[in-house]
């Protein structure tokens, strides 16, 4: 996969020796990630010889493992940054609903938001919250549905 510095510019799909590379580095992400749970900085090295060497966050990590492994599989991917503020289609995409609902839930206060220069922006947190609240509420009514399934003996 190759990186043209211009953010903008369309993705590159990785070279057959590219995805090799990915797949291996993939691996050894994964498997210390799994050994290294606590959430601890990774050091990567860039010139043995001269010591250079970048610290790569916790919080990247999980990401960079994403990236590798669809680079691994032949794919591209395009990164598109969240900032602390979302507008109603940023919503929508996270939600994975249309913007007609993101706008009926933040009517109905479901989702606190605020008007900036007459466009609603709402927190990503807030965004997180409800997304959590809502699976959580999900689950609850699954749980309920198979008791009374079971109960009616419908449920093996």
């Amino acid at each position: 996969m190759t990186f043209t510095g211009d953010p903008n510019s369309a993705p590159v799909l990785p070279t057959a020796a590219e995805a090799a590379v990915a797949k291996i580095s993939s691996r050894a992400l994964e498997s210390h990630l799994e050994n290294h749970p606590s959430g601890e900085s990774l050091k990567l090295i860039l010139d043995e010889k001269e010591g250079k060497t970048i610290d790569i966050p916790a919080a990247a990590l999980p990401l960079l493992l994403a990236i590798l492994q669809q680079t691994s599989s032949g794919n591209t991917v395009k990164l598109t940054p969240l900032t602390e503020e979302l507008d109603i289609w940023q919503v929508a995409t996270i939600l994975n609903v249309d913007r007609e609902y993101v706008w009926k839930l933040l009517d109905d206060g479901e989702i606190p938001h605020k008007m900036v220069r007459g466009y609603r922006r709402i927190g990503y947190e807030d965004v997180m919250k409800y997304s959590q609240h809502s699976y959580e509420e999900s689950m609850k009514i699954m749980d309920e549905l198979v008791a009374e399934s079971e109960a009616l003996g419908l449920y093996d």
